[in-house]
């Protein structure tokens, strides 16, 4: 059981992220329904983590912690040793904020909202933009692709 246990670390800076995502909140659907839309999008970053690290942990590959910063959610961890654990424990976030995204159609009055949030979390992370799992994905298989190369 222990290993599934991940020390969480709030940068101070992750006032800023939690702080932004209670005024888009607020932008989009007022104070009141406001608010907890901003910190049900806060539990969406956190759950996008949360899928890389059952991913990670159910491979062997060791978490040292997850958090909060300015920029973002992170997770802390070791490479995989396999190429084929990296891809899974990077796709692992963005299939977490899909998996997350369809039933919230279904809630009322702020569903659709946070499902809109959690498919472009999803798609975002999916980019390969500096330092998003996309990127990740991509330079793994790049590096797969040059070694097969290499072998021939």
């Amino acid at each position: 059981m222990q290993a599934w246990l991940v020390p969480f670390r709030m940068d101070s800076t992750g006032l800023i992220l939690i702080a932004f995502c209670v005024w888009i909140g607020a932008r989009l659907d007022g104070w009141g329904p406001g608010l907890l839309l901003g910190a049900l999008l806060v539990a969406s970053l956190l759950l996008h983590e949360a899928g890389h690290i059952v991913a990670a942990t159910a491979l062997g590959v060791p978490v040292r912690e997850f958090g909060l910063s300015w920029i973002g959610a992170y997770v802390r961890r070791a490479y995989a040793s396999r190429r084929r654990d990296e891809i899974l424990i990077s796709a692992a976030g963005p299939m977490m904020n899909l998996c997350v995204a369809i039933p919230l159609l279904f809630v009322p009055r702020i569903g659709a909202q946070l499902m809109l949030g959690n498919f472009a979390l999803c798609l975002v992370n999916l980019l390969p933009l500096p330092s998003s799992d996309g990127l990740r994905i991509l330079r793994t298989l790049r590096g797969a692709q040059l070694q097969a190369v290499a072998r021939s």
